[in-house]
């Protein structure tokens, strides 16, 4: 109990500094006024007197320091003085301190912002959901490899045969057509199971929930729940929405509650607007057969572990639940497993994508906050090397070596807490912009990131990091001064620095990895938008229908397809119409299928696949590919040519050996075709993908209630076409919309956003890096020619030319430099042939990057070189 009063005593002594200070000031004075006194009093002169009374009391800060350990907490008191001291010091120096809090502040904010992306992913992958991360997506898996979903009567068994897991639900992603007759809109939204929202912990903003008695029977309740932006934007927050009747594929359904505003649903990044349950899927999609087909997998299932419940158990439950399954539904069953994986692990969605990329994209960022550090820690030990002077009176004075050390620890983390702080302002915007991106699309998409506790946190320890990291340096090397050769010293700079060269070197080196892989990014980012599709998307139109609700027969599917395209292709600016279920080029990809065909035998276990698009006639002149075999597909009415298909050349080489695929049979899931013509080779996923194998189907054979229109105009203006073309799908269903309209070079930019983020930031963070490796080499070589003066003077009046002096100082320096960039272009190298496919090395950037990094060096070098050159020889020798 004593030491705590005694701790709080102290406590308050430290918050009365100021009044302490003067009483002892006081004391002092009159202690040493008293033994002048009484030295005037024995004869001595005033003076003398008086410097007999010091002597007596010794060294006067020494006894200060003794007070203010006893009176008060010695490591606060120093710890404020240090930072009075410090922000005097970042004062005076107001250029540098800049540079230096602006680089880390880009550096920590960077890496702080890809984190925060990461956090959404990993730790909270469903938005306004307490402990997110902690549900597990349940999902079957065919013998193929593919992730093929649950069906409702598969999931109502599961919820009994899996007892690991608790509160697993089902959700199914449906396209809505909300709104009056003619004047519908396309909302997405789930069909839900009964125990969804309270599976999820959620609490609605007003009104309820749908409750598990509520998904009980098929079309028993009519209900909807709406999403919080939906709430705010159709019905402008009312609270009077609940109650409500909201008009949903020809069906009256009562709004009951609405979410949180965070929530947006369970299958992320996409964002939902309407949730009813799954049990009114009959009503609502034509009576499907959802509900009781178990052949149609399309809900996807989430579950959380019981306490006490280990992920290996409850896949061990699974396997053995779909085994089960297996044996009592062979029809629907046979071959499906299933694997049970973490949400960031989704097969559906780009979070599998997004985290290995991301992970690359933090340990480059990281990298160049590294670069960042050993440029800012040679900055403070070239100016360190300018305080010799100032440190060593401080230890004659009486500072210890820790005093020292905790003088130069505190201006930098001081620095370094102002450069975290900034960053996490840029982080904060970072996070919005990307949270704000239009990324409106066929499916909805939203990244709610934000700046959090944790990033926050994340910032801070990466500022106090790399206030350590470029303190090390400058701390020791002050810390081992002696004070005798710095008093003696008339120069503040040492001629000569093996720790400088050392971290010049290092930055030089973090530098190079960092800059061989930005510009290894753009020069792919750039290729990619160069690169030849091997179509022609200028002058095409794309829009989206969807006839789902309706649950139309093949037979009603093939005849809308047939009167939609002779009436878009009437229309007087339209050179050519097709419809096709996948867009080259998208976000989610064209789906891979598993296929034999006639002529082939397949060694090796597994299957053949290729890429598969099913099209209209018409489809190649659209995207302007030609045919090298064959003939275009039938039209869409006529009855007697057989199920037809068209390969391209990369399928006839990958599993034809290049023999003719003319009239070969292919056999699929979906039936036997046969092989009528041979397409030339394009994009599909991505730009510079390898060449892949394709399948083309007809909708005459194979009709789809969703499609993709491509119409190619004659005068090249597709934006003209969208209300004609919007004009044509009403006269033909006033309850269909046209949805998701763009110009074809506009969906390509759209999808290609995920991958212009990183980009964006390699080519401003590129330059930067090389403008801040640039200042540093500039500070040290300026600070070491600065306490070189004499020496350089000496050699100019003995006849030494400002070249050879110029080149000396080049010469010395760019040693570390080269050797720095020697390494940092081997790492960057090895990086290379490990990371990308075939090893390839792309030599314009292994020859360019250092070449560059080396020149700027020079100049860096060659400036405080120069002025160094110029110098009056016998000024030099007057100064010193």
């Amino acid at each position: 109990m004593k030491s705590v009063r005694r701790f709080l005593t102290r406590l308050f002594n430290s918050a009365a500094r100021r009044e302490q200070e003067e009483r002892l000031k006081e004391e002092i004075e009159q202690h040493i006024a008293l033994q002048t006194a009484e030295n005037l009093r024995a004869g001595l002169s005033p003076l003398e007197a008086r410097r007999q009374a010091m002597l007596k009391f010794g060294g006067v800060e020494v006894t200060k320091q003794d007070y203010r350990a006893e009176r008060g907490v010695l490591f606060i008191e120093n710890l404020l003085g240090d930072l009075r001291n410090a922000g005097r010091t970042i004062t005076r120096m107001p250029g540098l301190a800049a540079v230096i809090i602006i680089s880390l502040a880009i550096g920590i904010g960077v890496n702080t912002t890809i984190l925060s992306w990461i956090e959404t992913i990993l730790l909270k992958p469903v938005p306004g959901v307490s402990g997110a991360s902690n549900f597990l997506l349940v999902e079957p898996r065919a013998e193929t490899g593919g992730y093929v979903g649950a069906s409702w009567l598969e999931y109502r068994d599961l919820q009994k045969q899996v007892p690991s897991l608790r509160d697993v639900v089902a959700s199914q992603m449906v396209p809505f057509n909300v709104g009056e007759t003619g004047q519908t809109e396309r909302t997405h939204g789930q069909l839900v199971s009964g125990n969804y929202f309270s599976a999820l912990g959620l609490k609605p903003a007003i009104g309820k929930f749908i409750r598990p008695e509520e998904a009980e029977r098929p079309g028993t309740e009519p209900v909807v729940v709406i999403s919080y932006d939906y709430w705010q934007t159709r019905f402008r927050g009312a609270t009077e929405v609940v109650g409500q009747e909201l008009r949903v594929n020809d069906r009256d359904l009562v709004v009951i509650g609405v979410t949180p505003r965070e929530f947006q649903g369970t299958m992320i990044p996409l964002k939902f607007e309407l949730w009813v349950p799954a049990t009114m899927a009959p009503a609502l999609l034509g009576e499907t057969r959802d509900l009781q087909d178990r052949s149609s997998r399309s809900f996807s299932l989430i579950g959380m572990l019981r306490p006490g419940a280990t992920r290996e158990g409850a896949q061990a439950e699974f396997s053995a639940a779909m085994a089960q399954l297996a044996r009592d539904y062979p029809e629907a069953n046979a071959g499906v497993g299933g694997e049970i994986l973490p949400f960031w692990d989704s097969p559906r969605g780009p979070q599998r994508l997004l985290i290995s990329g991301l992970a690359i994209l933090q340990g480059v960022m990281l990298l160049l906050l590294l670069a960042v550090c050993g440029n800012t820690a040679n900055l403070m030990l070239a100016r360190g090397s300018t305080r010799q002077h100032e440190m060593a009176v401080r230890v004659a004075l009486g500072a210890g070596r820790w005093r020292i050390v905790s003088l130069v620890l505190s201006e930098n983390m001081l620095l370094a807490l102002l450069g975290a702080s900034l960053a996490a302002a840029i982080a904060v915007w970072g996070t919005t912009a990307l949270r704000v991106a239009p990324m409106i699309g066929a499916f909805p998409i939203l990244f709610q990131t934000r700046v959090d506790e944790l990033t926050l946190a994340f910032a801070m320890l990466l500022g106090a990091a790399c206030g350590l990291i470029f303190s090390a340096a400058p701390a020791i090397h002050l810390a081992r001064l002696d004070p005798q050769d710095g008093l003696r010293s008339n120069s503040n700079t040492p001629p000569r620095s093996r720790a400088r060269k050392v971290l010049m070197g290092v930055e030089v080196g973090l530098a190079m990895v960092v800059l061989i892989a930005a510009a290894l990014f753009l020069q792919s980012f750039r290729s990619a938008r160069q690169t030849d599709p091997r179509f022609r998307p200028e002058g095409v139109l794309l829009a989206a229908y969807d006839l789902s609700g309706r649950n139309p027969s093949e037979a009603s599917e093939r005849e809308f397809t047939a009167r939609l395209l002779e009436r878009l292709r009437s229309l007087p600016d339209v050179e050519a119409a097709a419809i096709a279920t996948n867009v080259p080029l998208d976000l989610h990809g064209i789906p891979a299928r598993p296929f034999t065909v006639q002529g082939r035998v397949r060694t090796e276990a597994g299957q053949d696949r290729a890429i598969s698009n099913t099209v209209t006639p018409g489809y190649f002149k659209v995207m302007a590919i030609p045919l090298l075999e064959g003939n275009d597909f039938a039209e869409m009415r006529d009855k007697v040519a057989p199920a037809q298909a068209i390969v391209n050349e990369e399928f006839v080489r990958r599993y034809l050996n290049g023999a003719d695929a003319i009239g070969r049979r292919l056999q699929t899931r979906a039936g036997s075709f046969t092989i009528i013509g041979v397409a030339r080779d394009s994009v599909y996923n991505a730009f510079g993908e390898p060449a892949q194998p394709a399948i083309y189907f007809s909708y005459r054979d194979r009709p789809q209630v969703q499609g993709e229109i491509h119409l190619r105009t004659r005068g090249g203006n597709e934006t003209a076409l969208t209300s004609e073309a919007r004009a044509v799908l009403r006269d033909l269903d006033p309850m269909l919309p046209l949805y998701d309209v763009r110009t074809f070079p506009q969906h390509i930019e759209r999808n290609l956003y995920l991958r212009r983020i990183p980009a964006r930031m390699f080519a401003v963070l590129g330059p930067l890096l090389l403008g801040l490796a640039a200042i540093g080499i500039y500070a040290v070589v300026s600070y070491a020619v600065a306490g070189r003066t004499r020496e350089i003077g000496v050699r100019l009046a003995f006849g030494a030319t400002s070249r050879r002096v110029i080149l000396q100082i080049i010469r010395e320096n760019l040693g570390a430099i080269t050797w720095g960039t020697a390494i940092g272009w081997a790492l960057a190298l090895v990086i290379s042939v490990r990371a990308i496919p075939k090893g390839v090395v792309n030599l314009p950037v292994f020859i360019g990057v250092p070449a560059i990094l080396l020149g700027v060096a020079t100049l860096a070098c060659w400036i405080p070189a120069r002025k160094a050159s110029r110098i009056d020889p016998m000024a030099a020798l007057r100064h010193e």
